[in-house]
């Protein structure tokens, strides 16, 4: 299992929330992550799809399943 750091807000706009620009004309204008648990639950997980993203919803940190693992970035 990985481990890297992140700070959200940076790069960002200054906010906490990614935004996409160019978006399609009536889509989404932010980004959404519907799988919020805790890192015990999240990690314990098996057969999501690959590129899966999770929020801890304990750690604040952000997860990305490759279809083996899990790997999580902390929000520092």
């Amino acid at each position: 299992m990985g481990v890297s750091t992140i700070s959200l807000g940076l790069g960002l706009g200054g906010g906490k929330f990614a935004t996409i620009s160019g978006r399609p004309s009536g889509g989404a204008s932010g980004f959404n992550i519907d799988l919020r648990d805790t890192h015990a639950n999240i990690i314990a997980r098996t057969g999501d799809t690959v590129g899966t993203i999770a929020f801890g919803t304990d750690t604040q940190d952000l997860y990305v399943y490759d279809g083996t693992n899990w790997y999580f970035y902390q929000n520092t």
